[in-house]
This record gives C-alpha cells, sequence and structure tokens, in this order.
C-alpha cells in the first residue's frame, strides 16, 4: 500500500520548509490515516521526525534527479510490516530498481547471543533487535517472493540501512561480515556517511521512472515457490530466509537454546503461538536444518520434526526423496508422535512439535500402552522440546494439547518453559490476501463481532451457487499450475464434516459417492484412503486428487495454489446469526467427536474446522455453501469498489 509517494524534490522541501504548517512527521500521519492505518503512536511521529530529514539531506546533497520517486512507510500486502524508505526509478542502463533503506535512531549496539541480532536500546526498550541490514533485505525478498511484476521483471531490489545516529565505529560489530554476511549484499551506513550512502543509491537510481511504484503496488500477489520446495537447502543446512524478525527471532532462540542445552544440560520447552499461514513450518524446518547440521556442541544434534498429521509429513518426504536424500534418513527426521513415547529420556537434542494443537490424548494402541500421557512423554524425551501451536487450530474433541497443559507437563518434567510475545507469529504469509482476508474470515466465521467486508482485488475469492461449476473452476486451475508436467497443481477440493463415507475401502472407481450436490450433477468421493494407493501417500501430490474431496486432516498444515471449500448444512445463517449445527455432522465420523460433544465444543471446533480450510489457498480460495442462507450472507460480505 503506497502511503506516501513524492518526488525527491518536494520530499526534500518537506522535511526543511521551515514555514510550513505541518512538519513531515504530520504529513506522514495524515496520510497513515487517510489509508486506514492506525496503530503508531507519538514516539512513531516523533521518529519520522527525527530520521526523514537526515534522509533529505543525503538526497539533497547526492546530486539525484529531483523527479525520482521516494515512499515511506510503504505497507506490504500481506502483513502490518512497513518498509521506512524506498527510492525508485531506473539506473544508467534502463533497469528498474527500487532501494530499501531501513532507518534506525540507535546510538550505539552490543552483541547479542542471537544469531543476526545485536542487543540495544529500541522501540520495545533494551533487548535483541534484528539486524537493520537483515530487516532491510527481509522487506526486499518479501516482494521478490511475493509480487509478480518484481519478480517477472527482475526488478532490483538493492537494500542498505542507516543509523544516522551512530559512530561509525560500531561497524566493528555491525559490519562484522564472518558473524553477519548478509552486509556485504546490504550495507550499513553512520553518522558521517551521507556521501556513501547517496553513492550507494545513485549507483542504481539515476532516472525517473514513474510508474514503477504503481505497478508493484497494482501486481498480483503470487508467492513464488512452496514451503516444501525450499526444505531441501534447509536440510543441507543452508536456511531459506526468515520472512519476518518473529520468524528470525524463533529459529534464533530454538537453536542457541538447543546448543546451551546439549552443552550445558537442562530441559527446555519452547512455546511457539502462531496463526494459520504465519510462518510455524517455516521456523520449524529452518531450526532443523541448523541444527542437524551444528556441530558447536561437539556433536551434530539429533532433532526431529515431529507431527501428529501425516499429510506434511508425507509431502515432505515426496519433495525430499530423489532430492540428494535417502527415503530411511528422511523418515528419521520426520517423525510420529509415539516415537517419544518409546524413546529413552533426553534421548533427542530437540523435538519440533508442528501443528502441536493436534497431539491426541493417546488411550493406548499405536504401538503404546494404556495410560501414557502424551506430552510428558514428549518432554520426558528431549532436552528442549518445542511446540507451535494454535489453539483456533484445534478441529477434534480428542486434540488434546493447548498451552496450559504443555505447561503443566513441563513443570511435572522440570522443564524450564521459554514463551514470549517475541514468539508470537503473527505476519500472515500463506495466503496472499495477508491479514485483511484472515481478518474477513475470522469475521465471517463469529471469531469477533465486527463485520469485515471483504473486496478481492489482490487474492481472488470466489462465492460459487454450484459445487459443479466450483468443481470445474478448480480442475481448470489445477490443469493452469500443472502445466503439462506429471505432478499436481496444487489445486484441491476440501470439506468439512458432514458427509458420510459410504465409499469406505472401495477403489477410486468402485459405485459409490460420499459427497452428492446439486441434484446429482455433483458427485464426488473422500480422499485418501481408495485401496490402490496405500499408506505413506500425498494426496496433494496426486494428479488424480483433484477429482476428490480432502477433509480436515488431509490438509490441515499443507499449502494450495486454490483450495474449494465445501461448506456442509454444519453452519448456517438464520436471522441475522450463524448457527453451529452438530447434528449435522456425519454419524460415520468417528475421529472429530462433534456429534456428540456439548454444544460450546461442537461450535468452537465446527468454526475452527473451516478456519483452517478457507486458509489453506495460498492464490485463492472457492466457496460453496449448502445452506442458502449462508452463501447470500457470505456474499453480501464482499465489496465491490
Amino acid at each position: 500500500m503506497i502511503v506516501y509517494r513524492e518526488s525527491v524534490s518536494k520530499f526534500v522541501n518537506q522535511c526543511f520548509d521551515g514555514t510550513a504548517a505541518l512538519d513531515i512527521g504530520e504529513i506522514i500521519s495524515n496520510q497513515m490515516r487517510l489509508c486506514g492505518i492506525t496503530y503508531f503512536g507519538e514516539s512513531q511521529v516523533n521518529a519520522w521526525n527525527a530520521s526523514l530529514p537526515e534522509m533529505a539531506e543525503v538526497l539533497a546533497d547526492s546530486g539525484i534527479d529531483g523527479n525520482i520517486d521516494v515512499a515511506v512507510e510503504y505497507k506490504l500486502v500481506q502483513s502490518r510490516d512497513r518498509i521506512d524508505f524506498l527510492i525508485c526509478g531506473d539506473d544508467e542502463n534502463g533497469h528498474e530498481n527500487v532501494v530499501v533503506v531501513e532507518l534506525k535512531q540507535w546510538s550505539q549496539v552490543r552483541p547479542s547471543g542471537k544469531q543476526y541480532f545485536v542487543n540495544t536500546f529500541g522501540g520495545g526498550g533494551e533487548g535483541d533487535y534484528w539486524h537493520p541490514s537483515y530487516q532491510a533485505y527481509n522487506y526486499a525478498q518479501i516482494l521478490v517472493n511475493f509480487n509478480e511484476y518484481v519478480r517477472e521483471k527482475k526488478v532490483g531490489l538493492p537494500s542498505c540501512s542507516y543509523l544516522h545516529n551512530m559512530a561509525e565505529g560500531n561497524s566493528i560489530l555491525l559490519g562484522n561480515k564472518e558473524k553477519y554476511p548478509l552486509v556485504e549484499t546490504a550495507p550499513v551506513f553512520y553518522n558521517g556517511q551521507k556521501e556513501e550512502l547517496a553513492s550507494f543509491i545513485t549507483t542504481f537510481v539515476k532516472k525517473p521512472n514513474k510508474e514503477l511504484l504503481y505497478q508493484i503496488e497494482n501486481s498480483r500477489i503470487v508467492p513464488s515457490k512452496l514451503l516444501a520446495k525450499m526444505l531441501a537447502g534447509a536440510i543441507k543446512g543452508n536456511p531459506f530466509f526468515s520472512y519476518d524478525e518473529a520468524q528470525a527471532t524463533s529459529v534464533s532462540e530454538i537453536v542457541e537454546t538447543a546448543i546451551d542445552s546439549a552443552k550445558y544440560g537442562g530441559k527446555r520447552t519452547i512455546i511457539i503461538k502462531g496463526g494459520a499461514g504465519t510462518g510455524k513450518s517455516v521456523v520449524a524446518i529452518n531450526a532443523l536444518g541448523q541444527m542437524i547440521n551444528n556441530t558447536e556442541a561437539g556433536h551434530r544434534l539429533n532433532a526431529i520434526y515431529v507431527t501428529a498429521n501425516a499429510s506434511p509429513r508425507y509431502l515432505y518426504t515426496e519433495e525430499l526423496v530423489g532430492n540428494d536424500f535417502r527415503k530411511n534418513y528422511i523418515g528419521s527426521l520426520f517423525r510420529y508422535p509415539t516415537v517419544l513415547c518409546h524413546a529413552g529420556e533426553d534421548e533427542f537434542d530437540c523435538a519440533l512439535f508442528d501443528e502441536a494443537h493436534r497431539l491426541f490424548d493417546f488411550k493406548g494402541g499405536v504401538g503404546i500402552t494404556k495410560g501414557t500421557h502424551v506430552l510428558d512423554d514428549c518432554i520426558r524425551a528431549s532436552r528442549v522440546s518445542v511446540f507451535f501451536i494454535d489453539e483456533d487450530q484445534a478441529v477434534i474433541k480428542n486434540d488434546f494439547a493447548t498451552i496450559d497443559r504443555i505447561k503443566d507437563a513441563a513443570e511435572r518434567m522440570h522443564s524450564k518453559v521459554i514463551e514470549g510475545k517475541n514468539l508470537e507469529l503473527k505476519t500472515q504469509f500463506r495466503v496472499a490476501g495477508g491479514e485483511t482476508y484472515i481478518s474477513f474470515i475470522k469475521s465471517f466465521l463469529g471469531y469477533h463481532h465486527d463485520v469485515t467486508l471483504y473486496h478481492p482485488d489482490k487474492y481472488e475469492f470466489r462465492v460459487f451457487d454450484s459445487a459443479a461449476e466450483m468443481q470445474q473452476a478448480i480442475k481448470e486451475k489445477d490443469d493452469q499450475y500443472n502445466a503439462g508436467c506429471s505432478v499436481s497443481g496444487k489445486c484441491r477440493l476440501v470439506a468439512g464434516y458432514t458427509f458420510e463415507w459410504v465409499s469406505k475401502g472401495q477403489f477410486r472407481d468402485g459405485p459409490d459417492y460420499d459427497i452428492i450436490l446439486d441434484s446429482g450433477d455433483y458427485k464426488a468421493k473422500w480422499n485418501l484412503r481408495c485401496k490402490q494407493v496405500g499408506t505413506n501417500y500425498s494426496w496433494l501430490n496426486d494428479p488424480l486428487s483433484v477429482k476428490e474431496v480432502g477433509c480436515i486432516h488431509t490438509c490441515q498444515g499443507l499449502d494450495m495454489n486454490y483450495c474449494g471449500v465445501i461448506i456442509g448444512k454444519d453452519l448456517q445463517y438464520r436471522d441475522g446469526k450463524l448457527l453451529f449445527v452438530k447434528e449435522e455432522i456425519a454419524r460415520s465420523d468417528q475421529n472429530s467427536g462433534i456429534r456428540t460433544a456439548d454444544d460450546d465444543t461442537a461450535q468452537r471446533l465446527i468454526r475452527n474446522t473451516y478456519h483452517v480450510l478457507l486458509t489453506r489457498g495460498m492464490l485463492g480460495t472457492y466457496v460453496y455453501c449448502e445452506d442458502e442462507g449462508l452463501r447470500d450472507y457470505l456474499k453480501g460480505m464482499l465489496s465491490v469498489k
């Protein structure tokens, strides 16, 4: 979102015109409010008044063309994050570039125990903060990874940081290329280095390009690659880049804690909170790769990724096997929770529990004895236990792990709990619609009472009157993203718990269908359990599964390009109210426990189920509601600009 955009000449004048009615901080704050951004305070206005004139001096003395555009507080679609300062234009060869500048008022820094962090007094008080050049580079990478125009046109995004209050002597720490290798690409500039910063900027921007910022602003938001495609490098110890400071903080906390515990002993339990699509798996896989390739403790850390949900494990295995990895090696890294129940005390240096809210309260069976307490065993078997959790994604009655239960188990196992706001993942990175779309879905499902309208401009959201039409649209998208390859285009249909499992045990071409809608025009089977596909199978990677409907257990934790969601009659709309109808849950559903749960629990699980399903699609979500009232209500929440 463009908050403030002006030419260099006008920006400089606004910073230094002593007769102007408004100072630059007030101008920016007024523009923020016009854009509907209100989460800033007086300290931010003071920061603009302090830092922006410093940038104006750099540009005024640089000889740069006054018609070149600058932007302040450019808001990224995916998050609440805003880029401090952009300079947009062409280099001497006509190549489009946008220089990203992170501005800091810091005056001194100290070493931090966290990788890629420094200790200083910042906006949140004294503490560990991401190295500013890493922050600038991160913003550039978000644009590269999500903005179609930037990626296709190969727009240059050189990045740097400017610490205008800091003496150059701090370069001994901040400019340490061994500790912070990225500074070679994204340099730091200090007080007294206006000419050096100006030279960096004018290397990339010499001529105006008035359309560039608007081309970027109006581009489609299209993620460049799926998480699974990034796995191979991470497992080899080459972490893919964290998208925000919370992710980087979480990875660093996990790795440093695991190294410390392996060296000196002591048990730790780390709790990392994050909603759907905020990058819990990004953090888990990144940390896994860094630990299994780390020898600081005198040995490679024995770390594993654990999830009760089979689908991510099967998908990651399929993506990695054949990519320089053997199947048994990958199988040793990606495990089912019961492996902890059979393990010795502290057998693992670190266990990463992704989708921890899906840990079951095992009652015996699946290879463990009756009376086993899964959380106790998980923490007992690992020096460091990391739980990635979103309590709004618990979708069956037996989803056992809550934050309180994890803390209770940690206390019993004498494991110190590590948690905090710096370990909360809040930025939405899966869904191209970003936080605006997530707020809309939460409003639709009644998580809060504020009615949030949604305009599907950056993210494709459609409500269908026919399930058959939606299935055809998903098939067309799957063919489009398949692009003639033998792999899946990762566009699928999913549904809630309301349809009986009639075809259980049949082959794919068996006679019975589970889901029949549109007076018989639409017929489909549930996924996964067809006899010929066997076990250890990734439904999302199977091209034939585009004809099937996935259940919550199949798709939770996975990224799709487009997701078509069938909302059954367990969610209805009457007389201005959402109705959660547990009696509509299929009798063949022996897993969720919704049908026999109390009303409050049933409502929570139905709501959570559709929240998960409606946040799988990275590029778009299609919806068909069986209940006509709900369909009309949802259509009414779509605004037209």
